[in-house]
């Protein structure tokens, strides 16, 4: 049997388990009418509310601009078939805009088809929008061209950054906003950054963020997080409390518990989430094939459900990379594509 099949059929035992228990409800996401659909985090008891009722969710990450649009729906449905309640995926700004005031939303960068396929298979969705995203991807997906801009510094107040940023912004909320959980769609969070704290720890910066995202998509409308690092003081640098959700990331061989403890240290009531569960890694080239033991997996996994926590695989589907879109590792010595 292939490490997928045995993969598949691991989640499906545990989602199954994580149903029993009661810690997640499944349920027809069409059968709730639009005025009565919400989803919020409950600062009070630790979870989710959707639709008023406790929810955690688990879910797989599935890049768009990393599969062929003709594969989408049938990797959804995978996602759907292992069990899985929600696909996560950025939103990359990059191929979105490869010249300034030029858009491509056409074929494998088509993210509103994707979000509609998923919705139509039964799968929620986890939209992380930027404007820096990581995901092992060139410039952790901001637009190269940025870097034209002498002396400009990304991931801050710089006006000129800024100033791309909110134009960004300006056209990709427009287009997801109809998609919303709360508007009949299938999105139940939206991200603002990504894990900042270990780049900076400038609060006003994520507040000008968020404050900009509201402008356009109202608070009430859908949760805003962040994710950040499993350690306090990174959570500490990267996220924001008052009522905005703070999330962590973390693979195999981690201690949940303390993990769990740094979050609620950072911010008391919040829903524990693992936004990033590392069932993997990225290959460099000409490097060895990148693997995780199942036992492994099934034990931390085993233990942050156990915590009432909600969880997204990193990676579900990998695909690849086209073009020269791949981030790398390295540093002043080395550089791993």
């Amino acid at each position: 049997m292939s490490n997928v099949h045995t993969y598949l059929i691991v989640c499906s035992i545990l989602v199954c388990i994580h149903f029993t228990n009661g810690l997640s409800e499944t349920s027809d996401h069409e059968s709730v009418s639009e005025s009565t659909r919400s989803f919020v985090p409950d600062f009070t008891n630790r979870y989710f509310l959707k639709d008023g009722k406790p929810y955690y969710y688990i879910s797989g990450i599935l890049h768009y601009t990393r599969v062929l649009p003709q594969y989408w729906e049938l990797r959804l449905r995978q996602m759907k078939a292992a069990g899985l309640d929600a696909v996560q995926t950025y939103a990359f700004w990059n191929v979105h805009e490869p010249r300034p005031g030029v858009y491509d939303f056409e074929g494998n960068h088509d993210i509103i088809q994707f979000i509609e396929l998923a919705q139509k298979v039964g799968l929620l969705v986890v939209l992380r929008i930027g404007p820096y995203i990581c995901a092992e991807w060139d410039l952790g997906g901001m637009p190269s061209w940025l870097l034209t801009h002498e002396g400009i510094n990304l991931r801050s107040r710089d006006t000129v950054y800024m100033s791309y940023v909110y134009k960004w912004l300006d056209v990709i909320l427009p287009k997801v906003h109809p998609l919303l959980y709360s508007k009949g769609g299938p999105i139940l969070m939206l991200q603002y950054e990504n894990e900042y704290g270990f780049f900076g720890a400038d609060k006003v910066y994520l507040s000008d963020l968020v404050a900009y995202i509201n402008n356009i998509i109202p608070s009430e409308d859908v949760p805003l997080f962040s994710t950040d690092g499993n350690d306090y003081n990174l959570l500490l640098r990267g996220s924001l409390t008052n009522k905005i959700l703070a999330t962590i990331d973390f693979g195999i061989h981690t201690n949940v518990t303390a993990s769990v403890d740094a979050l609620r240290r950072y911010s008391y009531g919040t829903p524990f989430v693992n936004t990033e569960f590392y069932t993997g890694w990225p290959d460099t080239w000409g490097g060895k094939h990148q693997t995780r033991a199942t036992s492994a997996i099934l034990v931390t996994l085993n233990e942050i459900l156990k915590a009432n926590g909600s969880v997204c695989f990193y990676m579900f589907s990998g695909g690849t990379n086209f073009g020269f879109m791949n981030g790398a590792e390295g540093d002043a010595t080395h550089y791993l594509p």
